[in-house]
Formats: C-alpha cells, sequence, structure tokens
C-alpha cells in the first residue's frame, strides 16, 4: 500500500480517533449546586416566614438608637459640645436618651400598625438606615447614600443634630432673661444655678433641686398682677422693662416652637421630611447665620456702634416698641409652620399667618428690626455691613426658593402668593 493511501479505521474509536481535534467547547456557566435541608427538601424553595411587627420594629429601633448613640457620644465628649453654651442641652438630651430606649421600641411598633401602605414605607428612616447600615457592611455605603430618599435621611439627621442642640440653649436662655427679669421687678436676687460636676443626669438633677427651691419666688402672687397691668402707673424704666420682658417671651415662644419641629419629627404629627436642601450654597447660607458660624459674619461684617444721634428717650421707646412687634411676627410665622418648621427642609407647604401675605415673612421682620436696632447709631459703614449680613438672608431665601420649588406644592402657593418680601411691590 502506497504512502499515498488512508488505511480504513477498524472501528468506531478507532475512527473518532482519525479525526482531526475540533474546537474546544465554549464555557458554560457553572451549575449551581442545589442545596437540601435534612428532610430533602431543596432550600431554594422554601421562603422565609415574613418578619413579625416585633421584629420590623426592633429592626428600626436599633437602627435608631445607633444614631442617637453616636450622637450622645458627639454631645458629652466633643469639645465644642462640653462649652456652657450646650450645659442645658446635655442635661436633656441624655435623660431623653434613657426614655428613648425603656418606651422607643413600644412607639416604633405603635407606628408600624397605624401607618402601612407604600406611602409611608418610602419615609420611613427607621427603614432607611437599616439599608444604609446593610449597605456598609457589603461596603457600598456610599453607593446607597446617594440614592435620594436615603439621601434625604442621612441629611435631616445632619439638621437635627446641629439646630437641635442651638435651640435648646437660645431656648433656656430667653428663659432665663424672663426669670431674671421678674425677680428684678419683685427685688429678689437672681438665679444663679451652679450645676454639679458629674455625669449629665446629675446635672440635670441638681438643677431641677435649685429650681424647685427658686419657683416660689417666680409664681406671681396677686399684687404682682396688679400692679403689673396698671398701665397708668408705669414709668418709663417700667415701659422699658416691659419691652425687655416681651422682646424675651417672643423668642422663648420662637425657639420653643422651633425646638419642638427639630425634636419631634414622626408620622404621628405629620411633619416627615420630603426634602432638604441640595446644594453646598443653601447650607453654607443657612449655617452662616447660626454659632458658631456667624461668628465668621461678626468677624468680616462688624456692626461697631457710631455716636448716637437719636438720643430722645420717648423716641427710643417707641423704636424699641416697633421692634418687639417686627419680632412678634418673626416668631409668628415660626408657629404658622405647627410641626413642620425646620431649617433646610421641607416638610409641608404651609400658607397661614403671615405666609398668607409673603412668602418670606420670617426675613423681612429681622432683617427690618436690625436696621431699627441699629438706627440710634447707625453710620455709613454700619449700614454697608448691615447691608451685607440681610443679603446673606436674601441668599437664604433664593435658595430655598429653588430648593421648595421642586415641590409642587409650593409652585402653587407661588401662583396665590407671588410677593416675595412686600405685597404689591416685590
Amino acid at each position: 500500500m502506497s504512502a499515498s493511501e488512508e488505511k480504513e479505521p477498524e472501528s468506531e474509536s478507532d475512527a473518532k480517533a482519525s479525526e482531526p481535534p475540533s474546537e474546544p467547547p465554549a464555557s458554560e456557566p457553572p451549575v449551581k449546586k442545589t442545596a437540601y435541608r435534612d428532610d430533602g427538601v431543596p432550600k431554594s424553595s422554601v421562603r422565609k416566614p415574613p418578619a413579625t411587627i416585633w421584629q420590623r420594629a426592633t429592626y428600626r429601633w436599633t437602627a435608631i438608637t445607633s444614631v442617637m448613640a453616636a450622637m450622645l457620644v458627639l454631645y458629652t465628649q466633643h469639645p465644642y459640645y462640653l462649652g456652657n453654651q450646650f450645659a442645658p442641652f446635655r442635661s436633656v438630651y441624655t435623660p431623653a436618651f434613657v426614655l428613648w430606649l425603656v418606651l422607643g421600641l413600644f412607639y416604633v411598633k405603635a407606628t408600624l400598625e397605624k401607618f402601612k401602605g407604600t406611602r409611608y414605607v418610602v419615609r420611613d428612616g427607621g427603614l432607611h438606615l437599616i439599608l444604609l447600615a446593610k449597605a456598609f457592611s457589603q461596603k457600598r455605603f456610599w453607593k446607597m447614600a446617594v440614592k435620594p430618599r436615603l439621601r434625604t435621611t442621612l441629611l435631616s439627621i445632619v439638621v437635627k443634630g446641629f439646630y437641635l442642640p442651638l435651640m435648646v440653649g437660645f431656648f433656656s436662655g430667653h428663659a432665663n432673661g424672663i426669670a431674671e427679669a421678674w425677680l428684678r421687678h419683685k427685688h429678689l436676687p437672681g438665679l444663679k444655678f451652679v450645676l454639679a460636676k458629674g455625669y449629665p443626669w446629675e446635672q440635670a438633677a441638681s438643677w431641677f433641686s435649685q429650681m424647685r427651691a427658686r419657683l416660689p419666688d417666680l409664681i406671681p402672687s396677686g399684687g404682682d398682677f396688679s400692679g403689673l397691668f396698671a398701665f397708668s402707673t408705669w414709668t418709663r424704666a417700667d415701659v422699658s422693662w416691659g419691652l425687655g420682658v416681651a422682646y424675651d417671651i417672643t423668642f422663648f415662644i420662637d425657639c420653643g416652637w422651633a425646638l419642638i419641629g427639630y425634636g419631634m419629627e414622626s408620622r404621628w404629627l405629620g411633619n416627615k421630611t420630603r426634602s432638604v436642601e441640595p446644594t453646598w450654597l443653601g447650607w453654607a447660607a443657612a449655617l452662616s447665620c447660626y454659632p458658631p458660624y456667624n461668628n465668621v459674619l461678626g468677624t468680616y461684617l462688624p456692626l461697631e456702634n457710631g455716636k448716637q444721634w437719636i438720643t430722645g428717650e420717648d423716641t427710643q421707646l417707641w423704636l424699641r416698641g416697633i421692634i418687639v412687634v417686627l419680632f412678634f411676627i418673626y416668631a409668628s410665622a415660626t408657629v404658622s409652620f405647627g410641626f413642620k418648621f425646620s431649617n433646610l427642609t421641607n416638610r409641608g407647604i404651609i400658607s397661614r399667618g403671615p405666609y398668607r401675605l409673603i412668602r418670606h415673612p420670617a426675613y423681612v421682620t429681622k432683617c427690618t428690626a436690625w436696621w431699627l436696632e441699629h438706627m440710634p447709631t447707625m453710620t455709613l459703614t454700619k449700614a454697608f455691613f448691615l447691608s451685607l449680613l440681610c443679603g446673606v438672608y436674601a441668599l437664604r431665601a433664593w435658595t430655598e426658593e429653588r430648593h421648595l420649588s421642586r415641590d409642587p406644592e409650593y409652585r402653587e402657593y407661588k401662583k396665590k402668593v407671588p410677593w416675595v418680601i412686600l405685597p404689591g411691590v416685590y
């Protein structure tokens, strides 16, 4: 047989061996191995029973408690919050945290039972925290944190964490101012509390103990009321005293109402956060008006007094009276929000009170009051810096308009109330 002749295969195996090598087979996805239970049922076919109401409540309560515990560490350890300005808040927050530990789980369970449906779930802050914790364990926290609803939850925590201690400090400061003025009017020594050294709850107990001892001095008697409302007998000094007390009462109400808004966000109150200011400019404008950042404004926009050119006592009292009225309107704007008040957030659009006339009554009345306060010692330099300071509030109004205009309800409100700062003008 010549070399050119091919040998016939003697068997099927020989035929296959004589074929040229074929292309390697395409790679196939690995076959998942099915896991079985002891009774032979595939685990994949067995669905987990839905979480019970207590389990759901426990998950949310744990997530919220973790955030509150982290804030407790911040407020009791950070040097900034260890200052005297925040002593009232430290004394309040610790007992409030303990109260949450005791009653919070039952509150969360009752809330889940009362409010059901998708429209509540999408704004469930506790659920958002659980999702973020899960994402953190899977190393994709930032990917989840940028999602709109989860970002809103995180930013709203930052808003509360910043403003809540400030409001407690402002509120207690004006409460102390009212008490001091009343004791001075009765020719009694002022309030000089010396808080005990130790844990915040020890300081709170010390404050309540001292307050209980001075409470009889603060309660007005029948004779106090008869003299208080006998306006025909008031001297200029009495009028000045009354305006000072009215000023403190006005801001006592304003800060107290704001304190409720920051500290009591709940579905039961209908004040859940819809959105938070999304830009750095909006945050910078708002935060620059509050401690410690307003120290920067005070440094670069100093309002130093010049020579006093309004010297008449009656004129000065009239000016103070108008200022108190303007601040009263400012406080009424805060109260008009109900439980929805909060800077940098949209918790629902309101159109009552002074907001029926213009869209930014708080900023208008506050800036106007400042001009009147500084009028007796006004200089060109002070007028320039005061204009810039009010310009910061104009920037706040502009960024708020831009943020809230994303809400169709606010766009409808703008049609009903077209005036920004002055009815019929602008």
